[in-house]
């Protein structure tokens, strides 16, 4: 049986939401015959630790971003005592042997021009120290701080950084390089739900086990970086060094890739953009269960004009647009009823939300629904399905709700347009009064509305079907690993000798 290492970040199988998730869950389940080991890098160390995963998952590995110093305090790997990894890590070995070594990292990954194949190198030999010797102790030596500054001062724009933001960058990258201590299993194929820090693992396993990758980027990591920093960071210097760090991420994943699968031709633009080699991008749209999610005949006890959205309450979903819509839609149909659906893992997004519909007097129009446990209901309950989104990828809550004949109004980001293609209504993103007039017309137009619901079936039944994605993945993994058989294996001694 083929093995396959499934790169993630808080996705499956321990953070059960969100459509990477179910993405995840899908192509796990129903790739029997293959061998999974899962590597999840968890932003929360306490989120759920019991799941239940198919016997064909052989170990699922959990690496805490925060909370814990070191992820063996998480992740008991009893082949490696961590007392004796820490007890190795002498101080004259970081001096000696990690501190070059971290300081070519950083003086590459944060050039302007960073060359992909020598940070690739970088990057293995740090994971084969730091699998090794206890990553803790060598992070947290007072040289990594002072190399990391001098560092930060060889850049006449970097060295103008605030102290909190240059301790804030360090922290952060400090957290990342976590990961390099895992101990990669030998594996014939890597598969990266995202392009970002996380993947630097899938690196160092092609370069160790010579194994291809394959990337699915279901939003793509570096236009969500952007959305995040400039949300957050007023520091300009702060700003420009991020999105120069992130980008060298990126390419340097993209260049070691030998599939990059998004799940749209509007995200393989930005990752043509952002270095991947063309021929290298093979888009694979996201498949829904045509069988659970299709028209049902629901008897309606509420008549009154409804419309659901069915996703997350955060940022990028941008809930507060849909609320402030629903105070212009008021005014014309002043009966409406939305229906938001969705966990949220923002506490302070999800305050701003509910004290929107507080202060806009809409407790009557707009309630808060929660995490929905049968999604095919809540799209088939509502007259028209809204996504309000700032930025996306191949939304599930789009194709589920062309799946059941629903009329869409959607806001016109990502892969959106290429789903609907004249199926629904587009809008511009953050822009309320365009939503509003939008949700409007469908709910005033029945016969527009059943007309764009069965164009949407047709369209969702003839390209979105779970088995034609899978189907797709599946002559991947079958194509690549037969490839990385047919090659010649490379002898670790002489991948090490080539360092």
């Amino acid at each position: 049986m083929k093995k396959v290492l499934l790169v993630n970040w808080d996705s499956y199988p321990n953070v059960m939401s969100g459509g990477v998730y179910s993405w995840e869950k899908t192509l796990v389940e129903s790739m029997t015959d293959y061998e999974f080991t899962v590597i999840n890098l968890l932003s929360n160390p306490n989120v759920n630790g019991k799941f239940t995963v198919p016997p064909h998952v052989k170990q699922v590995i959990d690496l805490p971003l925060f909370g814990s110093n070191r992820y063996e305090e998480f992740y008991t790997d009893k082949n490696r005592p961590l007392l004796d990894k820490i007890a190795r890590t002498k101080d004259h070995i970081i001096v000696e042997e990690f501190m070059p070594l971290y300081r070519k990292f950083l003086a590459s990954i944060f050039s302007n021009n960073c060359d992909p194949a020598e940070l690739s190198q970088i990057v293995y030999r740090l994971h084969r120290f730091l699998s090794v010797y206890d990553s803790k102790k060598c992070l947290e030596h007072t040289l990594a701080w002072e190399t990391f500054l001098d560092q930060l001062e060889c850049d006449p724009l970097y060295r103008e950084m605030t102290m909190r933001e240059a301790l804030t960058a360090f922290q952060i990258v400090q957290r990342n390089m976590q990961i390099l201590s895992l101990e990669v299993p030998r594996v014939d194929l890597v598969h990266c739900s995202l392009a970002w820090f996380p993947a630097m693992i899938a690196v160092s396993a092609k370069i160790e086990h010579d194994c291809p990758i394959i990337i699915t980027e279901h939003g793509v990591a570096f236009r969500e970086l952007l959305l995040y920093y400039n949300a957050f960071l007023r520091d300009e210097p702060s700003n420009i060094f991020w999105k120069l760090f992130s980008a060298n991420v990126v390419r340097t994943v993209y260049s070691m890739a030998d599939v990059i699968a998004p799940v749209c031709y509007a995200n393989a633009k930005w990752e043509e953009s952002l270095g991947a080699e063309p021929s290298k991008i093979k888009v694979i749209y996201n498949g829904v269960d045509a069988t659970k999610f299709r028209p049902l005949d629901l008897k309606r006890e509420d008549t009154r004009p409804t419309v659901a959205c069915i996703g997350r309450v955060d940022v990028f979903k941008d809930i507060v647009n849909l609320i402030q819509s629903i105070r212009y839609v008021k005014d014309r149909v002043p009966d409406i009823q939305c229906l938001i659906y969705g966990a949220s893992t923002d506490l302070e997004y999800s305050l701003r939300c509910v004290n929107m519909v507080s202060a806009l007097g809409l407790q009557g129009n707009i309630r808060f629904m929660g995490k929905v446990k049968d999604p095919e209901i809540a799209y088939n309950a509502a007259d028209v399905i809204v996504v309000s989104s700032i930025t996306e990828g191949f939304p599930f809550a789009v194709i589920e709700a062309m799946a059941c004949g629903k009329g869409i109004v959607a806001t016109d980001v990502g892969g959106i347009r290429e789903a609907l293609e004249g199926c629904g209504l587009l809008v511009r993103s953050s822009h309320p009064q365009e939503l509003a007039n939008a949700i409007v017309q469908l709910l005033q137009d029945e016969n527009l509305r059943s007309r764009l619901g069965a164009a949407a079936l047709e369209r969702a039944r003839k390209g979105f079907t779970i088995e034609q994605s899978l189907g797709q993945y599946r002559e991947q993994y079958k194509r690549l690993t037969e490839a990385q058989q047919s090659r010649a294996p490379v002898a670790k001694e002489e991948v090490a000798a080539a360092q």
